[in-house]
């Protein structure tokens, strides 16, 4: 009975994890929006350009092999009637911060680049990147 409750568990999350994938995959904006990102950021520093597309590849990398299967889940923290979903944009964008404040003179290209990638991939894969609360399930 707790075999067939946990499979359920994991069912459900792997379809809302389908959900949020992205459709429009042939539009011109996301075709040409990732070359354009790499060449301006490769104008600015090659380090910042490769650091983008490692942190891309190894954020949708590790989005194949851990998330999808199961292994790891969505980070959400209880508020109550609803729930904070820390999407990887979220916290990317406070681990940058947070390093910005303990050493703000000094941040490598390659490291923003690199978490820079992770965001991105959240934005640029998932339809419900922008969907930060949601709503408790009554059980």
């Amino acid at each position: 009975m707790e075999n067939n409750a946990e499979l359920s568990n994991i069912n459900d999350k792997l379809i809302d994890l389908e959900l949020a994938k992205s459709d429009n995959k042939n539009s011109k904006v996301r075709k040409y929006l990732p070359a354009f990102v790499l060449v301006a950021s490769f104008y600015y520093s090659f380090l910042l350009a490769l650091g983008l597309a490692l942190g891309y590849i190894g954020s949708k990398i590790f989005s194949k092999l851990f998330v999808e299967n199961g292994k790891v889940d969505c980070i959400f923290i209880d508020c109550g009637k609803y729930k904070l979903h820390l999407h990887h944009w979220i916290l990317g964008a406070m681990f940058l911060l947070i390093v910005w404040f303990i050493d703000y003179f000094y941040l490598p290209r390659f490291f923003v680049g690199f978490i820079c990638g992770v965001i991105a991939h959240d934005i640029y894969d998932f339809n419900d990147w922008h969907k930060v609360f949601v709503k408790n399930e009554v059980k």
